[in-house]
Order: C-alpha cells, then sequence, then structure tokens
C-alpha cells in the first residue's frame, strides 16, 4: 500500500515560509520535534492508566546521528499514530489558527516561539531538512505506517515494519552553503549543547547513541584490539531536567518577590508624599484663616 497525497494549501504555504529560511535561529527544529515525541509520551502514560492494552513501559527519547548518510533520529516510546491521525496531524494544519499563525509568522521572522504556540513544530524539521521519513506505530493499529516528503507539493504514505509502538523521526539534511553549515548539526557536542539548552521541560530521558571505543579479547583473555560500538549515552535524565525546573521557579518566584517588594515601597513612598502634601496645603488654609 503506496499513497501519494496532496498538501493542502495552508499546509503548502507554511512548508514554504519553512523550507525559505524566514528563521535566522534554525536550531529550535530539535527543540520542537523533542517537545512533540515528549508529548506523544505523556499521551501514551495518560491512556495507560485507564486502558489495560497499554502496557507500562520505560520511557524514553533517543536521538541517533548518521554522519555517513547526514542525518538525524528522533524516536520516541509514546502514542505513535495511525494511518488517518498521520493525514490530519502531518498532512494537514487544522484550518483553525493557521492564517493566524502563518501571518504572525511573516510578520515576526526572528521569534522563535511562536511556533510552539500554534502547535506546527513539527514543519520546523523542514527548516535544515530537504526530506523527512516518520516511521509510527500506534498501539490501536495492527499496521505501522510512514510518512516520507520533500516539503513540497505532497507527501508519501506507505505500510512499514515497526513492532513497538511510538514514533521516528528521520531528518535528510540540506546540502551546506555559503551561509549556512548543516553539518554541525552533525556533532556530538552540538546537539547535546541544544538538547541541554532547550530540554529542561522535558521530563523523560534523553539519550544518545553515540559510538564509544571498546576494547576486544581473544579466547584466552589477551587485548586483541578497540571496536567502536554503539552505545546509548544519557545526555539528560529526568531528576535533572526537575531540578533545573525547581531552579528557575525558584529564580521567578525571587523576581516576582522582588518585584512587589519594590512596588510595596513606591506605593508607601508616593502615600507618605500624598499625606505631606495634604497636610502643608492643611497648615497653609490655617494661616490664611
Amino acid at each position: 500500500m503506496s499513497e501519494t497525497k496532496k498538501f493542502k494549501t495552508e499546509t503548502k504555504r507554511l512548508l514554504d515560509l519553512m523550507i525559505n529560511s524566514i528563521y535566522t535561529n534554525k536550531e529550535i527544529f530539535l527543540r520542537e520535534l523533542i517537545s512533540n515525541a515528549s508529548d506523544a509520551i505523556d499521551k501514551y502514560h495518560y491512556l495507560s492508566l485507564t486502558n489495560d492494552k497499554l502496557e507500562s513501559k520505560d520511557y524514553e527519547i533517543r536521538l541517533s546521528l548518521d554522519k555517513e548518510n547526514r542525518t538525524i533520529t528522533i524516536s520516541d516510546n509514546g502514542i505513535g499514530m495511525t494511518h488517518d491521525e498521520l493525514v490530519d496531524h502531518l498532512g494537514t494544519i487544522a484550518k483553525s489558527g493557521s492564517l493566524e499563525f502563518m501571518k504572525k509568522l511573516e510578520e515576526n521572522k526572528n521569534e522563535v516561539d511562536i511556533i510552539g504556540q500554534f502547535g506546527v513544530g513539527f514543519y520546523s524539521a523542514f527548516m535544515v531538512a530537504k526530506k523527512v521519513l516518520v516511521k509510527t506505530k500506534s498501539p490501536f493499529d495492527e499496521k505501522a505506517y510512514s510518512f516520507e516528503s520533500e516539503g513540497t507539493d505532497s507527501y508519501k504514505l506507505d505500510e512499514v515494519e515497526k513492532e513497538a509502538s511510538g514514533t521516528e523521526i528521520t531528518l535528510y539534511l540540506r546540502d551546506n552553503t555559503d551561509d549556512e553549515n548543516y553539518d554541525i548539526y552533525l556533532e556530538q557536542y552540538k546537539i547535546e549543547k541544544l538538547v541541554k539548552k532547550y530540554s529542561d521541560y522535558v521530563r523523560y530521558p534523553i539519550k544518545m547513541m553515540c559510538k564509544r571505543m571498546n576494547p576486544t579479547y581473544d579466547e584466552e583473555g589477551k587485548f586483541k584490539e578497540t571496536k567502536p560500538q554503539p552505545q546509548p549515552h544519557v545526555i539528560v535524565d529526568e531528576n535533572a531536567n526537575l531540578q533545573a525546573r525547581l531552579r528557575r521557579e525558584a529564580e521567578e518566584i525571587k523576581d516576582e518577590q522582588a518585584d512587589l517588594e519594590a512596588r510595596a515601597r513606591e506605593e508607601a513612598e508616593a502615600m507618605q508624599q500624598a499625606e505631606l502634601k495634604a497636610r502643608a496645603e492643611q497648615e497653609a488654609k490655617a494661616r490664611e484663616e
């Protein structure tokens, strides 16, 4: 089963805005895709509380980099999507709010927060990718599906093999230009830095598959050689994220308290000045009498 569908007019317009680099801060694509992965896990967890079909699991978000093929993959073990949900969520922008979003997008080209506010963060992938491949499986569907698009007029849907529920998004990076070096997003240090910068709202562990040089030994236990082996490296865990949120909230409370105290001082000074003025006026009036 392979289907090719046309994007709706609103979606095509949004994709055109993304592809034509309206944002200088392209790195936010990672924030948006991690946010979507976190939301998918939230939904699975919420449904699992009342649905016995959904077994409990150790939730996580995984990232992997492939320098040879120039790809970035973000995967989660959340709720996943059915065929119809793929079309509804990725092939179409909900009409409510979409025109308002694109108007704001065109007016605020450097405002990085409005993407997430309108729930269209998935499309930010096309700021850095020339092609996006999504593989997903819902626990309520026996089949798994893929969504593939180059962000032009259409997208392709197909059946794929995927056992566990969740979603895997692979970004095929754009070619480098004189102005943009997209290869920077294939560097482990860069991705780790971006994850730590943008992920303190995520309460699930974020792991990256990294190649580590591990020693190998022969049958007698003698050192043979070192070989690179992929191993999961935890970039951020839920405890670290919790501590970051608590620190941020504490700072916000301190700032609010400082503002309240400053306003209280200003009001007290204003009242004192008003009392002094009123007293002076009364004294002046008494002297005139």
